[in-house]
């Protein structure tokens, strides 16, 4: 396994904790916030990339399937936060409109 493999091995199971959590909001501004879950659903793809590769390589290697799961999880959470944060800019932007 080449160096920067194992690099990004090591990453993810310093972090494999916070994969499912959201991102804290605190000062972030909506598009700030957003752009955050999509660089970490680029991120979290490309780990699913690397996990699923070397899962089916047929030769040893750092990552295990429940690895591979967690990824998939963390995604669908990610995608979640996303989205719940989509549609609350959307209610509010409306609110405002129909207050306004």
């Amino acid at each position: 396994m080449r160096n920067d493999q194992s690099t990004d091995f090591a990453t993810y199971r310093e972090i494999m904790g916070e994969l499912l959590r959201p991102i804290e909001a605190h000062g972030l501004d909506a598009e700030t916030l957003k752009r955050l879950y999509e660089s970490k659903l680029v991120y979290l793809d490309n780990l699913r990339v690397r996990c699923f590769v070397e899962l089916n390589s047929g030769r040893a290697g750092h990552f295990t399937m429940q690895d591979y799961q967690l990824i998939l999880q963390a995604i669908g959470e990610t995608n979640r936060h996303l989205r719940d944060l989509i549609l609350l800019v959307i209610t509010s932007n409306l609110k405002k409109r129909t207050a306004g």
